[in-house]
C-alpha cells in the first residue's frame, strides 16, 4: 500500500513536472518573441538613423551648391563691374580723342589763316602732335591690355585656388562620409554576429534542456512502470499466498465461517 501510495505521488509529481515544462516552454517562447520583437525595433531604428544621415548628407550637398552658385555670381557681377570700367575708359578715350581731333581741326583753320610762311612749321608740329598721340594712344592701350590681362591672370589664379580648395573639402567630406559608412557596416556585422550567435545559443540551451527532460521524463516513467509491475507482482504472490493459506485452513477441517472471515481479510 505504501510503494501503490508512493508510486501515486510520483505520477503526480510527473503531472506537476510536465506543468512546469509546459510552463517553461511557454515562458521561452514569451522570451523568443521579445527577443525578437527587439531585434525587429533594432533594425527599424538602424534603417531610420540611415535615413536621417542620408538626409542630413543631402541637405549638406545642396548647401555646399547654393555657396558655390553664390560665389560664382559673385565672381559674375565682379566680372561685370570690370568689363563696365573697361567700357567706360574706352569711351572716357574716345571723348579725348573726339576732343583732340576738334583741337586739330581748330587748328588748321587758324594754320590756314596764318601766313604761307608759317606752313612749314605749322606741318612739323602737326606731324609731330600726331606722332606723340599715336604713341600715347599705342602707351594707353598697352596698358589696358596689361591691366586686362593682369586681371585675368588673378581671377583665374583665384578660381583656380577656390576650385582646388572646395575639391580638398569635397574629398575631405567624402572620406569622412565612406568611413563613417565602413564603420556603421562593421558596426552592423558585427550586431548581426552576436545576435545570431545568441540566438543560436539560446536555440542549444532550448534544445539540451528538452533533451533533458525528456530523459528525466523517459527515466521517471519507466521508474513508476517498474514499480507498478513490482506491486503487480507482490499483490499476485500475496493473492497466491493467500489461496495457499486459505487451502491449508480448509484442509485442517477449520469451519467455514471462519475460513470466509479469513477470505475476506
Amino acid at each position: 500500500e505504501e510503494k501503490y501510495q508512493e508510486s501515486l505521488r510520483q505520477l503526480e509529481r510527473l503531472k506537476e513536472m510536465k506543468r512546469e515544462d509546459r510552463k517553461a516552454w511557454e515562458q521561452k517562447q514569451e522570451q523568443q518573441r521579445q527577443i525578437l520583437a527587439e531585434v525587429q525595433y533594432f533594425k527599424v531604428e538602424s534603417q531610420r538613423l540611415k535615413d536621417q544621415q542620408r538626409e542630413q548628407e543631402r541637405l549638406e550637398d545642396e548647401r555646399v551648391l547654393e555657396q558655390q552658385r553664390q560665389k560664382a555670381e559673385r565672381e559674375a557681377a565682379l566680372e561685370a563691374e570690370q568689363e563696365q570700367l573697361r567700357l567706360e575708359k574706352e569711351k572716357e578715350l574716345a571723348r579725348l580723342r573726339a576732343k583732340q581731333e576738334r583741337a586739330r581741326d581748330w587748328k588748321a583753320e587758324r594754320d590756314a589763316l596764318m601766313a604761307k610762311r608759317n606752313q612749314e612749321a605749322a606741318d612739323r608740329e602737326w606731324r609731330r602732335q600726331e606722332l606723340e598721340n599715336a604713341r600715347k594712344k599705342a602707351e594707353l592701350e598697352q596698358r589696358l591690355r596689361q591691366d586686362r590681362l593682369e586681371q585675368v591672370a588673378q581671377k583665374e589664379q583665384y578660381l583656380a585656388m577656390q576650385v582646388e580648395q572646395d575639391h580638398r573639402e569635397f574629398q575631405r567630406v567624402l572620406r569622412a562620409h565612406q568611413e563613417q559608412l565602413e564603420r556603421e557596416k562593421l558596426q552592423q556585422e558585427q550586431r548581426e554576429l552576436q545576435q545570431r550567435a545568441h540566438a543560436e545559443d539560446l536555440r542549444r540551451q532550448i534544445q539540451e534542456l528538452q533533451q533533458q527532460r525528456e530523459r528525466e521524463r523517459a527515466a521517471f516513467i519507466e521508474e513508476g512502470r517498474q514499480q507498478e509491475r513490482e506491486v503487480q507482482q507482490r499483490n499476485q504472490r500475496l493473492a497466491q499466498l493467500g489461496q495457499l493459506k486459505l487451502q491449508e485452513f480448509r484442509a485442517t477441517g477449520m469451519p467455514d465461517k471462519y475460513c470466509a472471515q479469513v477470505e475476506r481479510k
